[in-house]
């Protein structure tokens, strides 16, 4: 099954673009997301020209009593701060998965989704490169997906988070390529 898996087809996952990290106003701002939203729209421009699956996720504060996240963090996103940023290129056939996790796959359907989809290779993008993005990245690869994060449509909360997590990733999870790269490709 696992060849099968990645000879299908490509999505595009774009983790976490919402109110929380990317308001200014928000207290879990990232300075790093106003320079990311220009590439994650062409990404979603992109795959929505050609007719692949686009999937956003968006962080919320959990519901089950099991989740550590309250552990590590004083604020988690709730009501406003859980909605997809207004900046971000919104279309009908774009799916909408809520998380609890850092994986977008943990407690969320989006393995069967994908699987249902035919997909193959995942397409990342988004927020926070060390935690999120990396997760979802990590998990896709253990579920059979091939994972590309797009490195200049993602951040951190600081740059050598990000670097980190990159160099990781791409050392024994994903192939890691920036926007220009994977437009070219047709990805």
């Amino acid at each position: 099954m696992g060849n099968q898996i990645r000879s299908g087809r490509h999505a595009l996952l774009v983790i976490d673009v919402q109110n929380y990290f990317f308001d200014k106003t928000s207290p879990a701002y990232l300075p790093g997301s106003a320079q990311i939203l220009p590439k994650i729209n062409q990404l979603v421009s992109h795959a929505i020209g050609l007719l692949r699956p686009v999937i956003a996720t968006a962080h919320r504060a959990p519901s089950d009593a099991e989740n550590l996240m309250p552990d590590q963090w004083r604020h988690l996103p709730q009501g406003r701060e859980c909605s997809l940023y207004p900046g971000l290129i919104v279309d009908q056939r774009i799916r909408r998965i809520p998380k609890e996790y850092y994986s977008a796959f943990f407690k969320t359907d989006l393995e069967q989704i994908l699987r249902q989809e035919g997909i193959g290779t995942i397409v990342i993008c988004g927020v926070m490169t060390h935690l999120c993005v990396d997760t979802t990245a990590r998990h896709g690869f253990m579920l059979g997906f091939k994972p590309i994060v797009v490195s200049d449509a993602c951040c951190s909360k600081t740059i050598s988070h990000h670097t980190a997590a990159l160099s990781a990733l791409g050392h024994g999870f994903a192939d890691v390529a920036p926007t220009d790269q994977l437009r070219n490709a047709g990805q």
